[in-house]
């Protein structure tokens, strides 16, 4: 599934839609997560495009003060390129100047508007918008959840998934499997510290390309992929030596989710 880095890759992509005007919307296939109907998007059709913004996994085109939200789901594509360029295509948005199609083979993308996209979003803070880290800190060593499940839940922390909680507790030297109220409170700065910055790396990389997340950013070639995969130092590396100490990297199940973490390296 995308996470903050790839939506925030995608946001960038369709930038040069601001301030063209949404001519028309058309629905080849609307059936999504949610079924999608040309009469949501009424509020939006011969309005200006004022402004694309994320908020954790999701994403909004504003029509000045009436929202368009996609969740990506685990293979939701949004791109500039004909309606005819996959069997695929949902939604089409044709634009004064570019066309926009949200693509998705599993159907469990969703795109929602007006009140309903309000109410869709994410209640935690924005991973990479971090403004009241005391307020954070606070949360996350009063809950007796695992450090990881923390990271992953959205009403707490938005943007994170499984890949990049991996690769943040790595960074910070915390074990995925403690339980919040163990960390100290300079533990869990280091974190949110840890995951700013493997986001922030992540994005330059343009996200990571496992199996379905692409993009089309302008100069870029039609269906991009992105780099940050090639960096990883403990997710989907099970088995493999550490790159900082050499000791097998080690995967248990937590909450349901593969969990990738170095023992030695990690307490």
């Amino acid at each position: 599934m995308p996470e903050l880095p790839e939506v925030e890759t995608v946001r960038r992509s369709l930038s040069g839609l601001v301030g063209q005007r949404l001519r028309k919307v058309e629905l080849p296939d609307g059936r999504l997560r949610y079924r999608a109907t040309a009469a949501q998007f009424k509020g939006a059709v011969a309005q200006q495009l004022t402004g694309i913004r994320r908020l954790g996994k999701y994403l909004l085109l504003d029509f000045g003060d009436f929202p368009v939200l996609f969740h990506l789901g685990m293979t939701g594509r949004l791109l500039l390129t004909s309606p005819g360029a996959s069997a695929y295509t949902k939604v089409v948005f044709r634009f004064s100047q570019a066309t926009l199609c949200f693509v998705d083979v599993r159907r469990f993308a969703f795109v929602l508007a007006g009140n309903k996209a309000l109410a869709a979003l994410p209640a935690g803070v924005d991973a990479l918008g971090v403004q009241n880290r005391e307020a954070l800190i606070q949360k996350m060593t009063q809950s007796s959840a695992p450090i990881k499940s923390i990271l992953l839940n959205q009403k707490i922390i938005a943007g994170i998934g499984n890949i990049y909680a991996a690769e943040m507790l790595f960074a910070a030297g915390i074990d995925p499997h403690r339980r919040g109220k163990r960390l100290t409170a300079a533990e869990a700065a280091r974190l949110i510290t840890a995951c700013e910055k493997v986001l922030r790396r992540a994005i330059d990389k343009k996200g990571s390309s496992i199996s379905d997340f692409v993009y089309s950013l302008p100069g870029e070639r039609e269906y991009s992929t992105g780099a940050y995969q090639k960096e990883f130092l403990v997710y989907n590396r099970a088995g493999e030596p550490c790159k900082n100490c050499g000791a097998q990297i080690q995967k248990t199940v937590l909450g349901g989710r593969s969990t990738f973490f170095c023992n030695v390296c990690q307490k």
